[in-house]
């Protein structure tokens, strides 16, 4: 069964997916955005089925920053016109050790803090105890507090607002899993597991980790995927009295010895958030992973089927506990994660051959700047140019076997 062509088909109904098919049907293209439905029988897995991500203006990296503040100048509007709240504007704090500790971002985050906003201000250790007095700040430490609009986004909610603003353009989406993208006369066909075939005059592959599991582009790209566990630990009402009104933070510290499998340096905390099971849950994660095997669909599938890495779980609760006394006699549970990321560090958001685009490897970053990859992407295959971006920064690279 085929269907009749389009402009453009999107490949992957994820944060970046979506924002670029929206952006792309509200530029005036006929769009068809191609996503698996949560528990499909194919075994293709979100990133992380997860109800809070960070977003903020500062960070050590002006290209992430930059993309950044793009998105998060265009979230009241995608409320606005969708009527979807998915924005919670808490504030956000980053900890750093001072820059005489090795490996130390401080200097580089003051640099992008500087052209970040005129309202984000550089704190010692006793301001940050005195703004947030649950957190057990070493001396030495510095912030940076970045306020509203940084904060929270609901990555559901989210894509759920760039489906409503995507179908009022005329756009549509379908939930299935696209097996394999091929070209066929002057377009493209994706072939799905239900035997659809859908045709479209260009392609955009947005697919995330599973770009590299399906033959979804004409050459194997250089994406490497990594799983990482996160930590949820639940705050019932007293408890998140004594933990007070928390940011979303970004804390590097000294390595805290002995925890889980090897030493943890750098976390990120989101404060507590309802999760559908109706409880509160704090949620901390590290690019920690080192014992699970995620280099094939299937290994990928048991990954994602199960609670993560037990020996991360152990590293995050000595962590959170030492980071946030509170936390001490919290119960807590693990989710597994995936992220995908390119020898660059950022995104490849370009055209890999004629008429066949990419928008991946979020870098485990993405989430709070997916509107503006996406806009990246939907003017690249528009053929719009791009304003404050180096293409160059952005292009995707293949696996050295396919570079020949």
């Amino acid at each position: 069964m085929s269907e009749s062509p389009v402009d453009v088909a999107v490949v992957g109904a994820g944060l970046i997916g979506s924002a670029a098919a929206r952006h792309l049907a509200e530029a005036g293209a006929s769009v068809l955005l191609i996503g698996p439905r949560p528990g499909n029988d194919q075994r293709v897995h979100a990133s992380h089925d997860d109800e809070a991500r960070i977003t903020r203006r500062v960070g050590p990296d002006p290209v992430w920053a930059a993309l950044a503040r793009e998105a998060i100048g265009r979230y009241a509007d995608i409320e606005t016109r969708s009527g979807i709240s998915f924005h919670t504007p808490c504030g956000h704090l980053r900890l750093d050790p001072s820059d005489n500790r090795p490996g130390s971002l401080l200097s580089r985050t003051r640099e992008v803090a500087a052209f970040s906003g005129p309202d984000i201000e550089e704190w010692h250790a006793d301001q940050i105890k005195r703004h947030f007095p649950s957190l057990a700040v070493d001396r030495g430490t510095v912030g940076h507090w970045d306020p509203a609009p940084a904060g929270l986004i609901h990555p559901h909610r989210l894509i759920r607002a760039q489906h409503a603003l995507l179908r009022r353009s005329g756009g549509r989406v379908v939930e299935t899993v696209a097996l394999s993208i091929q070209r066929r006369g002057g377009g493209f066909e994706v072939h799905d597991h239900l035997g659809t075939v859908h045709r479209a005059e260009r392609v955009l592959v947005a697919a995330g980790s599973y770009t590299a599991r399906f033959p979804l582009t004409p050459e194997p790209l250089a994406l490497d995927v990594r799983p990482e566990t996160v930590l949820l630990a639940n705050t019932p009402d007293p408890l998140r009295q004594e933990l007070g009104d928390l940011p979303g933070m970004i804390w590097n510290f000294e390595p805290v010895a002995g925890a889980g499998s090897a030493p943890v340096d750098s976390v990120y905390i989101l404060p507590p958030v309802r999760y559908p099971d109706g409880r509160w849950y704090l949620k901390v994660g590290a690019d920690h992973d080192r014992d699970q095997d995620v280099s094939t669909r299937e290994a990928m599938h048991v990954y994602m089927s199960g609670q993560g890495s037990a020996s991360t779980a152990t590293a995050l609760r000595e962590v959170i506990f030492r980071l946030i006394p509170p936390l001490r006699d919290a119960r807590t549970r693990s989710k597994p994660c995936l992220l995908t990321y390119s020898p660059t560090g950022y995104p490849m958001i370009d055209e890999v051959d004629s008429g066949w685009f990419v928008a991946v490897a979020g870098c485990g970053k993405s989430a709070k700047s997916s509107d503006q990859s996406g806009k990246l992407a939907a003017d690249l295959v528009s053929g719009r140019s791009w304003s404050g971006f180096d293409r160059n920064t952005f292009r995707a690279l293949r696996m050295p076997s396919a570079q020949g």
